[in-house]
Protein backbone atom coordinates (compact mmCIF):
# COMPACT_ATOMS: atom_id res chain seq x y z
CA UNK A 1 0.00 0.00 0.00
CA UNK A 2 1.53 3.33 -0.83
CA UNK A 3 1.01 6.46 1.94
CA UNK A 4 -1.33 7.75 -0.12
CA UNK A 5 -4.28 4.82 0.13
CA UNK A 6 -3.51 4.58 3.61
CA UNK A 7 -4.30 8.31 4.03
CA UNK A 8 -7.36 7.76 2.48
CA UNK A 9 -8.36 4.84 4.87
CA UNK A 10 -7.52 7.08 7.72
CA UNK A 11 -9.98 9.66 6.75
CA UNK A 12 -12.64 6.86 5.53
CA UNK A 13 -12.63 5.04 9.42
CA UNK A 14 -13.28 7.87 11.15
CA UNK A 15 -16.67 8.47 8.65
CA UNK A 16 -17.25 5.09 8.54
CA UNK A 17 -17.54 5.65 12.44
CA UNK A 18 -19.83 8.29 12.70
CA UNK A 19 -22.09 7.10 10.07
CA UNK A 20 -22.81 3.65 12.29
CA UNK A 21 -22.82 5.69 15.24
CA UNK A 22 -25.32 8.15 13.57
CA UNK A 23 -27.38 5.35 12.35
CA UNK A 24 -28.04 3.53 15.84
CA UNK A 25 -29.23 6.94 17.08
CA UNK A 26 -31.32 7.57 14.38
CA UNK A 27 -33.40 3.97 14.76
CA UNK A 28 -33.16 4.42 18.35
CA UNK A 29 -35.14 7.58 18.72
CA UNK A 30 -38.08 6.80 16.65
CA UNK A 31 -41.26 5.97 17.63
CA UNK A 32 -42.23 3.04 20.33
CA UNK A 33 -44.36 0.92 18.48
CA UNK A 34 -47.13 -1.04 19.91
CA UNK A 35 -46.86 -4.43 19.85
CA UNK A 36 -50.47 -6.33 20.11
CA UNK A 37 -51.56 -8.66 23.12
CA UNK A 38 -51.36 -11.80 21.15
CA UNK A 39 -47.80 -10.93 20.49
CA UNK A 40 -46.50 -10.26 23.53
CA UNK A 41 -48.53 -11.90 26.19
CA UNK A 42 -47.91 -14.12 29.24
CA UNK A 43 -48.31 -17.46 27.75
CA UNK A 44 -45.52 -16.54 25.16
CA UNK A 45 -43.28 -15.71 28.19
CA UNK A 46 -43.99 -18.41 30.08
CA UNK A 47 -43.51 -21.39 27.18
CA UNK A 48 -40.20 -19.03 26.15
CA UNK A 49 -38.47 -19.62 30.01
CA UNK A 50 -40.25 -23.54 30.83
CA UNK A 51 -37.68 -26.07 31.63
CA UNK A 52 -34.54 -26.62 34.03
CA UNK A 53 -35.63 -24.75 37.19
CA UNK A 54 -33.69 -21.87 38.12
CA UNK A 55 -32.57 -21.71 42.02
CA UNK A 56 -31.89 -18.47 43.21
CA UNK A 57 -28.21 -19.79 44.35
CA UNK A 58 -27.66 -21.27 40.87
CA UNK A 59 -28.38 -18.16 39.11
CA UNK A 60 -25.38 -16.41 37.92
CA UNK A 61 -26.32 -14.60 34.78
CA UNK A 62 -29.06 -11.56 34.04
CA UNK A 63 -30.63 -14.28 31.66
CA UNK A 64 -30.95 -17.04 34.65
CA UNK A 65 -32.45 -14.49 36.90
CA UNK A 66 -35.36 -13.29 34.12
CA UNK A 67 -35.84 -16.91 33.06
CA UNK A 68 -36.13 -17.77 37.58
CA UNK A 69 -38.29 -14.51 37.88
CA UNK A 70 -40.33 -15.64 34.94
CA UNK A 71 -40.61 -19.79 36.52
CA UNK A 72 -41.58 -18.08 39.83
CA UNK A 73 -44.10 -15.89 38.51
CA UNK A 74 -45.85 -19.13 36.42
CA UNK A 75 -46.32 -21.11 40.07
CA UNK A 76 -47.81 -17.66 41.60
CA UNK A 77 -50.30 -18.14 39.07
CA UNK A 78 -51.25 -21.84 39.57
CA UNK A 79 -51.32 -20.61 42.62
CA UNK A 80 -53.63 -18.00 42.55
CA UNK A 81 -56.12 -19.65 40.33
CA UNK A 82 -56.81 -22.42 42.79
CA UNK A 83 -56.67 -19.41 45.77
CA UNK A 84 -53.92 -20.55 47.37
CA UNK A 85 -53.01 -16.94 48.36
CA UNK A 86 -49.82 -17.46 50.62
CA UNK A 87 -48.30 -19.63 48.38
CA UNK A 88 -49.28 -17.47 45.71
CA UNK A 89 -47.93 -14.47 47.64
CA UNK A 90 -44.51 -16.45 48.60
CA UNK A 91 -44.14 -17.29 44.48
CA UNK A 92 -44.98 -14.05 43.13
CA UNK A 93 -43.00 -12.41 45.70
CA UNK A 94 -39.95 -14.29 44.71
CA UNK A 95 -40.06 -13.55 41.08
CA UNK A 96 -39.74 -9.92 42.04
CA UNK A 97 -36.35 -10.51 43.75
CA UNK A 98 -35.04 -12.51 40.72
CA UNK A 99 -36.73 -9.25 38.23
CA UNK A 100 -35.14 -6.96 40.74
CA UNK A 101 -31.77 -8.25 39.94
CA UNK A 102 -32.30 -8.17 35.97
CA UNK A 103 -33.76 -4.52 36.13
CA UNK A 104 -30.75 -3.09 38.11
CA UNK A 105 -28.65 -3.84 35.72
CA UNK A 106 -31.07 -4.06 32.28
CA UNK A 107 -33.52 -1.27 33.00
CA UNK A 108 -35.03 -1.11 30.26
CA UNK A 109 -37.85 -4.03 28.74
CA UNK A 110 -37.73 -5.04 24.86
CA UNK A 111 -40.27 -6.23 22.90
CA UNK A 112 -37.60 -8.80 21.76
CA UNK A 113 -33.86 -9.69 23.45
CA UNK A 114 -30.89 -12.10 22.17
CA UNK A 115 -30.58 -13.01 25.93
CA UNK A 116 -28.46 -16.15 25.24
CA UNK A 117 -27.41 -17.88 22.02
CA UNK A 118 -29.24 -17.15 19.38
CA UNK A 119 -32.44 -17.10 20.99
CA UNK A 120 -34.60 -14.17 21.22
CA UNK A 121 -37.23 -13.70 23.95
CA UNK A 122 -39.68 -11.46 25.23
CA UNK A 123 -37.99 -9.45 27.65
CA UNK A 124 -40.40 -7.70 29.67
CA UNK A 125 -38.98 -7.06 33.45
CA UNK A 126 -40.47 -4.57 34.68
CA UNK A 127 -43.90 -5.37 33.06
CA UNK A 128 -43.24 -8.35 34.43
CA UNK A 129 -42.90 -6.79 38.00
CA UNK A 130 -45.78 -4.69 37.55
CA UNK A 131 -47.84 -7.38 36.49
CA UNK A 132 -47.28 -9.03 39.71
CA UNK A 133 -47.68 -6.54 42.08
CA UNK A 134 -51.51 -6.00 40.52
CA UNK A 135 -51.41 -9.48 41.52
CA UNK A 136 -49.97 -9.39 44.78
CA UNK A 137 -52.77 -6.61 46.00
CA UNK A 138 -55.23 -9.24 45.69
CA UNK A 139 -53.49 -11.47 47.17
CA UNK A 140 -52.97 -8.86 50.21
CA UNK A 141 -56.05 -8.34 50.16
CA UNK A 142 -57.27 -11.96 51.17
CA UNK A 143 -54.76 -12.52 53.19
CA UNK A 144 -56.11 -9.29 54.89
CA UNK A 145 -52.27 -8.04 55.12
CA UNK A 146 -53.45 -4.21 54.11
CA UNK A 147 -50.20 -2.77 55.27
CA UNK A 148 -48.22 -4.07 52.25
CA UNK A 149 -51.40 -3.45 49.62
CA UNK A 150 -49.93 0.28 49.27
CA UNK A 151 -46.08 -0.27 48.59
CA UNK A 152 -47.44 -3.30 46.21
CA UNK A 153 -49.57 -0.74 44.42
CA UNK A 154 -47.23 2.18 43.65
CA UNK A 155 -44.07 -0.35 42.85
CA UNK A 156 -46.40 -1.73 40.28
CA UNK A 157 -47.15 1.50 38.81
CA UNK A 158 -43.53 2.59 39.11
CA UNK A 159 -42.63 -0.41 37.15
CA UNK A 160 -45.37 0.02 34.57
CA UNK A 161 -44.04 3.40 33.92
CA UNK A 162 -40.57 2.10 33.39
CA UNK A 163 -42.02 -0.03 30.98
CA UNK A 164 -43.74 1.73 28.95
CA UNK A 165 -41.35 4.11 28.57
CA UNK A 166 -39.56 1.32 26.51
CA UNK A 167 -42.19 -0.79 24.93
CA UNK A 168 -46.13 -0.38 24.73
CA UNK A 169 -48.36 -3.30 24.65
CA UNK A 170 -51.98 -3.83 24.58
CA UNK A 171 -50.77 -5.99 27.69
CA UNK A 172 -49.21 -3.23 29.54
CA UNK A 173 -52.45 -0.99 28.93
CA UNK A 174 -54.69 -3.75 30.51
CA UNK A 175 -52.32 -3.59 33.71
CA UNK A 176 -52.40 0.14 33.60
CA UNK A 177 -56.86 -0.49 33.54
CA UNK A 178 -56.13 -2.85 36.65
CA UNK A 179 -54.06 -0.06 38.52
CA UNK A 180 -56.66 2.47 37.86
CA UNK A 181 -59.56 0.30 38.62
CA UNK A 182 -57.77 -0.55 42.29
CA UNK A 183 -57.50 2.85 42.67
CA UNK A 184 -60.85 4.17 42.38
CA UNK A 185 -61.79 0.79 44.83
CA UNK A 186 -60.02 2.39 47.25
Amino acid sequence: MSPFDLKKISYLIPLLIIGLWGARCATSKGELKTYPLTEINLEKVFQENRGLKVLQENATMIHDFYRGGVQEKEEGEIMLKESKWEEARNHLEKSNQFLRVVVRYLPNDEAYRNVYGDTMVIFVPNLLIADNDLKLITVYRNLKSDNNLASARSEGQFSLAASLRSVKTEWAYQIQKGFEDEISRK
